[in-house]
């Protein structure tokens, strides 16, 4: 049994995600992936907007399950409707049978976004712990109001190197995928619109959402991990957002580098923050 474009992907909360793969469920939580072959699976329940995956157990045991909640009720149906009638047919399967003991599951590394963005916490966190200490700098050099001028100016200042950083890495990924990645068409799906499916070359189907329209739109995907994959966007756009990520990390970079050598400067001077003042 291979994904159609008619199958429905199940979308919870939380970034949880449940579809048919083959001959199996794959269930899809942030930090972990559960592969749920059909042969486990007792049956699909939708309640509302919850999911719930029933596998086979033993009479007078307590059937285990996975649920999702947060879907949407309608391609939950759907999806419910469309496996439990594959169900019967499955090869191997016995309802008497213990399902749990042919679930596989594995921890899922972070994703390139979640990486992407826990680089620039950091990166803020530590511009933030700098201006920390250059406030405490300036009150011990015996000018308390000096922590009125760098703790907002500072805020504004690291909101613009974090926001810069993130441009230059938007920017980076989109320059390295067109010219080192793969470049294809995906295929709008017609009961999905705004979601468009690719094949990899190991012949797994992925989708990627765009609102570009069309029948088909041009993806570029990294060979070595097919899932890091961006819709490639007109020169003038991407020669802008590295313009606008240049200039708003250099301010942000060269202010708090000028915000931190003045309190220095300051606490080893006192004179000097009182003359500005």
């Amino acid at each position: 049994m291979s994904i159609t474009p008619s199958m429905p992907v199940v979308q919870g909360s939380k970034k949880a995600s449940l579809q048919l793969e083959d001959d199996a469920l794959l269930l899809r939580r942030p930090h972990e992936e559960a592969r749920i072959p059909l042969a486990a699976v007792e049956r699909i329940r939708v309640e509302g907007r919850t999911v719930t995956v029933e596998l086979t157990a033993p009479a007078g045991t307590t059937r285990y399950v996975h649920r999702i909640d947060g879907a949407s009720e309608a391609a939950g149906r759907m999806f419910a409707e469309t496996v439990n009638a594959a169900l019967p047919g499955t090869p191997g399967r016995d309802t008497a049978a213990d399902g749990t003991a042919l679930v596989e599951t594995r921890e899922l590394p972070l994703s390139r976004r979640t990486r992407k963005l826990r680089r620039i916490m950091w990166l803020s966190a530590g511009a933030f712990g700098l201006l920390v200490l250059s406030c405490v700098l300036v009150a011990v050099a015996g000018e308390p109001l000096g922590m009125l001028v760098i703790m907002p100016g500072g805020l504004v200042l690291t909101a613009s190197l974090a926001v810069g950083a993130n441009a230059l890495a938007n920017w980076y990924r989109e320059w390295r995928l067109i010219r080192h990645g793969i470049t294809t068409f995906a295929a709008e799906v017609p009961e999905r619109p705004g979601m468009y499916l690719y094949t990899d070359p190991a012949g797994l189907i992925r989708h990627v959402f765009t609102w570009a329209g069309g029948i088909a739109v041009k993806v570029c995907y990294d060979p070595v991990d097919p899932g890091n994959v961006v819709l490639p966007r007109v020169a003038l756009f991407r020669r802008g957002e590295l313009a606008l990520g240049l200039f708003l990390g250099l301010l942000g970079l060269a202010g708090l580098t000028g915000t931190i050598a003045w309190a220095v400067v300051g606490f080893l001077h006192p004179e000097s923050i009182a003359t500005a003042f």
